[in-house]
C-alpha cells in the first residue's frame, strides 16, 4: 500500500506522465521484439541509475536499498504498477521503447525526431534498417557487436550518443567474440558508455573506468534466453572412420543471451509447422535439464542412412521459462555432410558405413632394406547403399587404394593398386599407410609401423690353404 506521503510534486508529475507515456511505449515496442533488455545503467552521482525495464525499476523507499530516495521520503511502488516501460531490440536489430531515470524521466530509444549531427549517417552500420520511416534512433550490428545511434531524454530533449568515439562505444557480447577481454562478459551483456551533455551513461560496471563493480554493481543485458549458431551434423568422415560409426549426428548451438538450464530438441524428416507436433515427430527429446550445448543422435533416436533431417531447439532459462523455437537453417556445402540436397534447413546422414582398410605383407615380420616387400590390401572391406552396415571384402571394382610411406627414398611399384611392392631404404621404424575409398568416395586410412633392418651378411666358409 502506498502511504499518503506519495504526494510529492516531483514524483506525482513523473508518475502521472510516465504511466501514460510508458504504457504507450510498451504497447508500441512489444510488437516484433526478439530481445528484451533488462538491468540498469549508471548516469553518475547526479542522476543515478537508468532502468531499462520496469521490472527492474526502484521507485520509492525499498528498505534503504541503494538508489532510492535519500530525503526521508517513505513510499514504495511495485515494479510495472505505476509505470510501464521497456527497451527491446526487434528482428531487424533496431531498438524500440524507453528506459527510465528518477530525475530525468523517460529516455527514448525510438521516435520521430531527426537525430543530431549526421542525422541517420549511422544507419550504414545497420543494414539501412534504422531510419525515419520506422521511427528508429538506434540499432545493433551483430557482426561488429556494436550499438549505433542515439537515445533522447523525453522531458528536456538531450541526446545520448551510443557510438561516441569519445567513450568506449556501447557493444553487446556475442557467442563467438569477446568484446571486453578478461572481464568474463556473458553473451547478451552490454559494455561501454553513451555520451551526452548531461554526463556519460555507463552500461556495465565492468567497463566503467577500471571497473567499479565492488562499489556499485550494475549492468544492462538481454534478459530473454536466445540461441544462435545452430549447426549439424558435426560428424566428419574422420569421425566415422575413427569410431567406426557413420550413422550419427551432433546437434550444436551457442547462447546469444540468457542462462540455459534446460533444452528441448525435435527432429523430423518433414518441415513440420510450429507449434511442434511432437507426437508425430521422428524424435522429441522432451525437456532435458542440462547446460550442455550439444546433443548426439544415432540410430537409437531413429536416424537412418542417407536421410535428410530438420531439427528445432528450445531453451529454458534459470526461471524455467522457455525461449521461442529455433529452426536449424545453416547447412552449407562446407558442413561435414556437404549439404547433398542443397537445402539449408536439413542435415543429411551418410549413405552407409565407411570402408575399413586392412593389409598384410610378405615376407611377414620386419622388412629388409634393399629387398622388395609385397603388400596386400584385399583384406580391406567396404559398405554400400544396399548393405549399409554389412561389410564386404574389397576388390578393384568397388574400392580404390592409395599406398604411402614415410620412408622418402622408398620405391613403391604402384601406389594405386591393391597389391604393391615397396623397396625400403631407411633402416629404422617405418610407417606404411593405406587409404581405401569406396564408390561413393568415402575414404578411411590405416597406418602400420614396421621395423626395417639390413639383411644379414652371407657367411661362407673357406678352407685354409
Amino acid at each position: 500500500m502506498i502511504s499518503k506521503k506519495l504526494a510529492h510534486p516531483k514524483l506525482n508529475f513523473f508518475i502521472f506522465s510516465l504511466v501514460f507515456l510508458g504504457v504507450f511505449c510498451y504497447l508500441q515496442t512489444t510488437q516484433a521484439a526478439t530481445s528484451t533488455l533488462r538491468g540498469k545503467a549508471w548516469w553518475g552521482d547526479t542522476y543515478g541509475y537508468v532502468y531499462f525495464n520496469c521490472l527492474d525499476d526502484v521507485i520509492g523507499e525499498l528498505l534503504g536499498a541503494e538508489g532510492n530516495f535519500a530525503d526521508g521520503f517513505e513510499f514504495y511502488s511495485s515494479p510495472c504498477s505505476s509505470l510501464i516501460h521497456a527497451v527491446e531490440i526487434n528482428s531487424d536489430n533496431n531498438f524500440l521503447g524507453s528506459a527510465w531515470n528518477l530525475e530525468k524521466g523517460l529516455i527514448n530509444f525510438s521516435g520521430t525526431d531527426t537525430p543530431p549531427d549526421d542525422g541517420y549517417g549511422f544507419n550504414i552500420n545497420c543494414q539501412d534498417t534504422c531510419n525515419a520511416s520506422n521511427s528508429c534512433w538506434a540499432c545493433y550490428n551483430d557482426i561488429t557487436n556494436q550499438v549505433y545511434g542515439w537515445a533522447k531524454v523525453a522531458s528536456s530533449g538531450e541526446w545520448l550518443r551510443l557510438d561516441s568515439t569519445a567513450t568506449i562505444p556501447v557493444k553487446i557480447q556475442s557467442a563467438t567474440s569477446d568484446i571486453f577481454p578478461g572481464q568474463d562478459i556473458a553473451p547478451g551483456d552490454f559494455i561501454g558508455t553513451a555520451a551526452s551533455s548531461l554526463g556519460d551513461l555507463d552500461f556495465n560496471c565492468k567497463s566503467e573506468g577500471s571497473g567499479l563493480c565492488g562499489t556499485r554493481d550494475y549492468q544492462v543485458y538481454i534478459g530473454n534466453i536466445r540461441a544462435t549458431n545452430l549447426s549439424a551434423p558435426n560428424w566428419s568422415g574422420n569421425n566415422a572412420c575413427t569410431l567406426n560409426d557413420a550413422l550419427k549426428a551432433v546437434l550444436r548451438w551457442d547462447l546469444k543471451s540468457g542462462q540455459q538450464t534446460a533444452f528441448e530438441i525435435v527432429v523430423d524428416t518433414e518441415s513440420i509447422p510450429f507449434m511442434v507436433e511432437t507426437s508425430t515427430a521422428l524424435y522429441w527429446s522432451g525437456k532435458q535439464t542440462s547446460t550442455a550445448r550439444q546433443f548426439s543422435l544415432s540410430n537409437v533416436q531413429g536416424l537412418t542412412y542417407g536421410t535428410n533431417y530438420y531439427w528445432w531447439l528450445r531453451l529454458y532459462d534459470q526461471e524455467g521459462e522457455p525461449s521461442d523455437w529455433y529452426q536449424y537453417s545453416n547447412n552449407t556445402i562446407a558442413d561435414t555432410d556437404g549439404n547433398p540436397d542443397s537445402d539449408s534447413e536439413t542435415f543429411t546422414t551418410y549413405l552407409h558405413e565407411f570402408p575399413e582398410p586392412a593389409f598384410s605383407w610378405l615376407p611377414a615380420g620386419d622388412v629388409v632394406i634393399g629387398t622388395s616387400t609385397l603388400f596386400n590390401g584385399l583384406t580391406s572391406t567396404y559398405y554400400s547403399t544396399s548393405l549399409p552396415d554389412t561389410s564386404v571384402f574389397c576388390d578393384v571394382s568397388n574400392c580404390s587404394f592409395s599406398w604411402s610411406t614415410n620412408d622418402l627414398n622408398a620405391v613403391i611399384s604402384s601406389s594405386t593398386e591393391a597389391l604393391t611392392t615397396i623397396n625400403f631404404f631407411a633402416a629404422t621404424s617405418t610407417t606404411v599407410s593405406l587409404s581405401v575409398s569406396d564408390t561413393d568416395a568415402y575414404t578411411c586410412a590405416l597406418e602400420q609401423i614396421l621395423n626395417s633392418n639390413y639383411d644379414l651378411p652371407v657367411w661362407r666358409e673357406i678352407k685354409a690353404e
